[in-house]
């Protein structure tokens, strides 16, 4: 069972993810706590652990605030990530699983031959969890915080994805390309599929940025 701490936790981060708490709002912990029926202090502990992944700004004596969406930092992200994630393909190689790749390659066939573009629940994340599988793998805590931390801003940056269909779809497809060539035994492929992706997911944020500009600061 899941602690009070933790259980604010996830209520909170799945209020922010999905932006019903907005960028630069402020986050009000005394009703937080009224809407979970905990005292303050778990709610308090949540913050903090919301604060460690950037989700949050606590300013001493004047409140929290979400984080607004900054476009050179979720740049500088994609840029990181374009570093590691092929380096992360290649230290998990030796442990990646086929028969876990093949359930994601079913749940993405599935999605295309339904042209579903419902956008998943901050909770059943399936981009969050499909690249978060090759960190985990590759058994690098310091690049599986990091990942996570990334990943979880990329996930409101996803909530947007509704005003760019096409860009959800185009990604379906570019997940399949990197599990048939991991599936393949071409590593050099899945790297290379990666990078791709990564490229492409550069430009669709890119427009979902001009579609939702208040959202956004440079």
């Amino acid at each position: 069972m899941l602690s009070k701490r933790d259980q604010a936790y996830r209520y909170l981060r799945e209020q922010i993810v999905s932006c019903r708490i907005k960028p630069g709002d402020p986050l009000d912990e005394k009703q937080a706590a009224e809407e979970l029926g905990f005292s303050r202090m778990p709610v308090r502990e949540a913050v903090n652990k919301l604060a460690e992944e950037h989700l949050v700004t606590v300013f001493p004596s004047r409140g929290v605030i979400v984080s607004p969406i900054s476009s050179s930092d979720y740049q500088e992200m994609l840029d990181i990530r374009l570093l590691i994630e092929p380096y992360l393909l290649h230290r998990a190689w030796p442990s990646l699983a086929t028969g876990d790749l093949r359930e994601f390659r079913a749940v993405m066939m599935e999605r295309l031959d339904n042209s579903e573009l419902e956008t998943d629940s901050p909770a059943d994340d399936f981009d969050y969890r499909f690249h978060m599988y090759f960190a985990e793998r590759s058994g690098s805590r310091y690049l599986i915080s990091l990942m996570n931390m990334i990943m979880t801003q990329s996930q409101r940056i996803r909530f947007f994805s509704a005003v760019a269909p096409q860009r959800t779809l185009d990604s379906y497809h570019e997940h399949v390309a990197i599990i048939d060539a991991v599936l393949a035994g071409d590593e050099a492929a899945a790297a290379a599929a990666i990078r791709e992706h990564l490229d492409n997911t550069r430009e669709g944020y890119l427009r979902i940025s001009r579609a939702r500009e208040d959202f956004f600061r440079s």
